[in-house]
């Protein structure tokens, strides 16, 4: 299944725009652990210019880059892609093939599908937001964001979009964690003790998309997408698994 395909069906779900170049970078996995590095330290500059962080706001938020650096090299054959912000400003997905022969994506199309539709989605969420850095923030409390809500409408609206593409697709959502046969490496990286807590969690990413279909069956795509641009309509954490308590508070 290519890109070629897959992006209008993106773009037809979400009601979003496709971006006037859709990035996909393909690295080894040295170079993944580099660059997802560096997207992190973008992101903490742009924090920077845009809060006029206090000093030891940002020697914080540089150590704990600094401390974290550890977890792509315990993670990569477990990430699929990382969408983030490249060093010109546009949205790109950075993906290891490596990763994705150890995941079993290479060897099972309808999985392959779900994750090019998945991180093609955050292409489209960063057009839409007009690349505003908060939504790839280091620091969202000093921006006064929830991150666990931001987590959640985020990366649930991704998995909801790929599961739309993919039951078009193959007449039924796709698992890649279910259908994908895993390398022997990406079973060992999963039995790291804690390894499951450097991420969103599965339950995350499923709950959020519940709240967008939710908020998808009662109001169209159109309400969903008005907090691309107004991020005082992100739900909340405790919103994420109530969508009626955030449709009152948004006054719909």
């Amino acid at each position: 299944m290519t890109l070629h395909k897959v992006a209008p069906m993106v773009a037809e779900t979400t009601g979003l725009s496709l971006p006037p170049t859709v990035r996909f970078r393909l690295m080894t996995p040295a170079a993944w652990r580099h660059e997802v590095r560096e997207q992190r330290l973008r992101s903490l500059v742009r924090d920077i210019a845009e809060l006029e962080m206090r000093p030891e706001d940002a020697s914080a938020a540089r150590l704990a880059i600094k401390v974290t650096g550890f977890v792509p090299v315990l993670v990569w054959p477990l990430v699929l892609g990382a969408t983030g912000v490249g060093a010109d400003g546009q949205s790109e997905t950075l993906i290891a093939p490596r990763a994705l022969r150890h995941s079993g994506l290479l060897k099972h199309e309808p999985s392959l599908t779900q994750m090019a539709s998945h991180e093609l989605s955050h292409q489209v969420q960063d057009a839409a937001s007009g690349d505003d850095g908060l939504w790839h923030t280091t620091v969202p409390h000093l921006r006064n964001l929830d991150a666990r809500g931001l987590s959640g409408f985020v990366e649930g609206h991704a998995h909801w979009t790929d599961q739309q593409v993919t039951t078009l697709l193959y007449g039924r959502p796709v698992d890649y964690h279910q259908e994908a046969p895993r390398s022997l490496r990406y079973r060992l990286h999963t039995s790291i003790p804690g390894v499951r807590r450097l991420g969103p969690s599965r339950a995350a990413y499923k709950q959020g998309a519940l709240f967008i279909r939710d908020a998808v069956a009662e109001h169209g795509v159109d309400l969903v997408n008005r907090v691309w641009k107004d991020v005082t309509l992100l739900p909340t954490a405790e919103e994420i698994f109530d969508p009626e308590a955030w449709m009152r508070r948004i006054a719909v």
